[in-house]
């Protein structure tokens, strides 16, 4: 019973999304990391150093629901961006840090609903909409905040990043978890997940099939919204000042995590435990690298070959089994023909 118990998860993994190249590239990187430096799997320190990586993990875990759908949300990091500098600019007026941050929280998600309507309203595709609002958003950002810094946030805020849940997990972390097993439950345990598979498999059926898809895919784009929302006060949190350029190039990473994570790019398949050990991978992959002094543009391009071989692998994979069984048929056909004749 046990061994068939295990072969329905397992079955149900593989159903939601391959996330097998995520657990190969974590596990070469911290091969990796462990040989290069006998400092790298101090336990305490990887728990810290995962603070600068939550926020793209909360990203990471919408655009999940997003890329599932069939649709992308290029404008996260713009969204960050912005509703960061709002905070700033709020705070700086002299309101409390809270309601700042609430203030923010709200701005995310307000821009991820205009993203929505853009898309479900109008019909407009979303890689063009999000890449429209990504300069819109940032521009915004700019505009707001111009060559300023917003900085002198209170200290009980700044570096909240720090602090320690239950004695050794950091509060992002913590924040992420949380994040993370409400996700998985809403995409695989309930009518809007299970819309959003079908919806992203087959949308013209999705129509016929009593769902809602432009609910679902309203919902999608709000939530994503809303999660860079909260990612700009993590970030602000953690950096302790606020500028324009604030989360430049989190689309690649965030992107890369979810198709890594075995999330299909066009959508009807994917996994919020494949996201969570993709992030996990990428963050294994940044430190063995960091540890080794290896510069910023270098590590950009390794994540961005991940992100290509990550896409281009399984499908290359795919067509040559295809093209296997095909051959194995026709051999199989003529045979048959043969004994026939």
């Amino acid at each position: 019973m046990g061994r068939d118990f295990s072969r329905g998860i397992v079955k149900r993994f593989r159903a939601q999304g391959a996330f097998l190249p995520a657990i190969v590239v974590f596990a070469v990187a911290m091969v990796w990391g462990t040989v290069s430096s006998p400092y790298f799997l101090d336990v305490p320190i990887l728990l810290l150093h995962t603070g600068r990586y939550m926020e793209i993990g909360l990203i990471a875990l919408a655009m999940t629901l997003v890329i599932i759908h069939g649709d992308i949300d290029l404008s996260v990091a713009s969204n960050v961006a912005f509703s960061a500098a709002i905070m700033g600019l709020v705070y700086q007026s002299g309101i409390s840090i809270a309601i700042a941050a609430a203030v923010a929280v709200l701005v995310g998600t307000l821009l991820g609903v205009f993203n929505g309507i853009l898309i479900t309203l109008l019909g407009l595709p979303s890689l063009v909409v999000t890449l429209g609002t990504l300069a819109l958003y940032r521009g915004m950002a700019q505009i707001a905040l111009g060559d300023q810094a917003v900085t002198g946030y209170p200290e009980g805020f700044v570096g909240s990043d720090q602090y320690l849940v239950a004695g050794f997990l950091p509060l992002p972390l913590t924040v992420f978890i949380v994040a993370a097993v409400a996700v998985g439950f809403l995409a695989h345990r309930t009518n809007f997940g299970f819309g959003s598979f079908m919806l992203g498999k087959n949308a013209v059926a999705s129509k016929f099939s009593g769902l809602r898809p432009g609910f679902n895919r309203m919902l999608a784009f709000t939530f994503s919204g809303f999660m860079a929302g909260v990612a700009a006060v993590l970030i602000t949190a953690r950096l302790g000042s606020t500028r324009s350029n604030l989360a430049l190039g989190f689309e690649l990473l965030v992107v890369t995590i979810v198709v890594l994570g075995g999330t299909d790019i066009f959508g009807g398949k994917g996994s919020v435990l494949g996201t969570v050990l993709a992030l996990f991978a990428v963050i294994a992959v940044r430190e063995a690298l960091a540890i080794q002094n290896v510069n910023g543009q270098i590590q950009d391009a390794l994540i961005g070959l991940i992100l290509v071989l990550t896409i281009a692998v399984p499908v290359a994979v795919s067509r040559l089994v295809s093209r296997v069984q095909m051959s194995r048929r026709k051999s199989l056909l003529d045979d048959t023909k043969g004994k026939i004749q």
